[in-house]
């Protein structure tokens, strides 16, 4: 093609605004994070908070965002750091250096955002923050009522920026220390404002929910539960509203992990149970209804190791050797792939074709995960997964 004629398309293009605009629209969350280099106009243009909110929107025209990877933390071990699961493709994930702590730790991750705790080395305290890592901004969350000393207290995030480009920190503290008492405050983000206490409510102390792991599906903010029973929350209309829990197992054994998650709409749930070598996992999907879970399938992780003989399963009492599930998006909407980390190496087994597939091999004599301490063996370590979307996403309310 003739230099001039490119040149000179080139400078239309960039000339043109709304054409501007729409090939930019069109590129990955990352490289467009490099192109605000390019020109003040190019600047100005990417970091538009509309044109980021209709960035996000093209990438989830399917109607669901996918995640671009998986980040992977040793369970109780606190750091910045983390393993990094690519699902699409290669992507350099920022650690959260850029939060200056030692001490840091992934409370959840939703739709491009995600919510960290650290530590006040001055004060001895817990700092909350909600930050973008693709694009390092970050925000430090008040409160209008500090945590009560030794009384429970949880964050949350409901956020969908394919429905609204406001987000609503949702807080569960206890009143009273053991008091089994809790209530609600929200932050909206619209209006840059809380309400306290929304709702009271009391739990028993066997109900066992565990708020510090939610999940926000659908516009309802869920917790995970050990017990019959938990609670969703309906983030617009501020309803708390009970939820049933899967049946536990007949016998005597003893459930071990729950993996809550959701993926296109729809809440999972992945259980195993404590057993010398169990290498079952237990896949539950909610009805539409809520009305109960159903089983979807019974997966026998030595299924996986004659796909893959080089897996080792079992070879630790007590501890199967898989960890870290998820649930994402196949490349057909019907079915779901369920993600887990299997003695360092990510598999999947894909729903759409009842298959056992690598998602990701580090290497010949590779492995995600290494022995640290108070570990001895890589197969004490449990993974959660938290997914990470490319996002350019800014907070207007900074």
């Amino acid at each position: 093609m003739n230099p001039k004629l490119m040149i000179s398309s080139a400078e239309k293009i960039g000339n043109n605004q709304d054409l501007l605009a729409q090939i930019l629209l069109r590129l990955p969350a990352k490289s467009l994070i490099k192109f605000k280099c390019v020109s003040k106009q190019w600047l100005s243009l990417i970091s538009n908070p509309h044109f980021c909110l209709s960035h996000t929107r093209h990438q989830g025209h399917e109607g669901f965002l996918h995640p671009t990877a998986l980040l992977l933390k040793v369970q109780y071990v606190l750091s910045p750091e983390f393993d990094v699961v690519p699902l699409k493709h290669f992507s350099q994930v920022p650690f959260f250096h850029y939060i200056s702590t030692s001490y840091l730790n992934i409370l959840q991750s939703c739709n491009g955002l995600f919510v960290c705790e650290t530590d006040d080395d001055d004060y001895n305290v817990s700092e909350y923050f909600i930050c973008n890592p693709t694009t390092k901004q970050f925000k430090k969350l008040s409160f209008l009522q500090n945590p009560i000393k030794g009384a429970e207290f949880y964050v949350s995030l409901a956020f969908d920026p394919l429905q609204s480009p406001h987000y609503k920190i949702i807080v569960v503290r206890e009143v009273l220390e053991n008091s089994y008492i809790f209530q609600l405050d929200i932050y909206a983000s619209e209006s840059e404002s809380w309400k306290v206490a929304t709702t009271i409510f009391e739990t028993k102390e066997g109900d066992c929910i565990a708020f510090e792991d939610s999940v926000f599906c659908n516009g309802k903010l869920h917790w995970n539960s050990y017990g019959n029973q938990s609670l969703y929350l309906d983030v617009e209309k501020e309803c708390l509203q009970m939820m049933p829990m899967p049946t536990p197992l007949t016998g005597n054994r003893l459930e071990i992990y729950r993996y809550f998650d959701e993926s296109g709409g729809r809440l999972y749930l992945a259980e195993t149970y404590f057993a010398y070598i169990d290498l079952d996992l237990y896949i539950h999907q909610m009805a539409s209804d809520y009305s109960h879970w159903f089983l979807k399938h019974r997966l026998n992780m030595g299924d996986a190791m004659e796909v893959f003989p080089e897996l080792n399963l079992g070879c630790h009492p007590f501890s199967s050797g898989f960890s870290g599930v998820s649930f994402v998006g196949s490349e057909r909407k019907e079915e779901v792939k369920v993600v887990i980390w299997a003695d360092g190496k990510i598999i999947c087994y894909d729903f759409n074709d009842g298959a056992w597939k690598m998602i990701h091999d580090p290497g010949p004599g590779l492995k995600i995960g290494t022995p640290i301490e108070h570990f001895n063996h890589l197969h004490e370590q449990r993974f959660i997964p938290y997914k990470y979307f490319e996002s350019v996403y800014v907070f207007e309310d900074m």
